[in-house]
């Protein structure tokens, strides 16, 4: 990060690299460069591309740490897509904790969000592991049900 991150905002680099460490994966080579106001890490768990960000403050918004990974291509058929919008909304609110589906541009992510304040390991820890799960286990079974592809079909690393 080339802006001057405050406490918390190197605290939770630290913390992210760290866990990212205990994974089993070097924090150097899945950390992306380019934007100065996040400091962002790619990773694989399973078939899940996961992508790991620590947002320093900004004008008007603190500090957060996000964590996001594709699951599947939204579907073109309009029966499909909303079908799929439907389910995964009620997965939101009866199974997902700490995390939740949405859209983010053609695809169908898991995200989890949380402000830098007062973030420890454990918490960074299930972070990152709770959206690989959800995004793994759920990716099959919503391409299966609705007709689509995995994003992780999509991408070519």
């Amino acid at each position: 990060m080339t802006m001057a991150a405050d406490d918390d905002t190197k605290r939770a680099i630290t913390l992210v690299e760290e866990a990212i460490g205990r994974l089993g994966i070097d924090a150097a080579s899945a950390k992306l460069t380019g934007d100065a106001d996040v400091a962002s890490y790619v990773l694989r768990r399973g078939s899940a591309r996961i992508v790991v960000a620590v947002h320093a403050p900004a004008a008007g918004r603190e500090g957060s740490l996000r964590i996001a990974a594709p699951v599947v291509k939204i579907p073109a058929a309009d029966a499909q897509r909303a079908a799929l919008f439907q389910h995964v909304l009620e997965l939101n609110a009866r199974e997902l904790v700490g995390a939740a589906f949405g859209l983010l541009g053609g695809d169908v992510v898991v995200v989890s969000e949380r402000a830098l304040r007062d973030l420890d390991a454990s918490e960074v820890d299930a972070a990152i592991r709770s959206v690989g799960r959800l995004a793994d286990s759920w990716d099959d079974a919503l391409a299966t049900r609705f007709s689509t592809q995995r994003s992780s079909d999509q991408r070519s690393e």
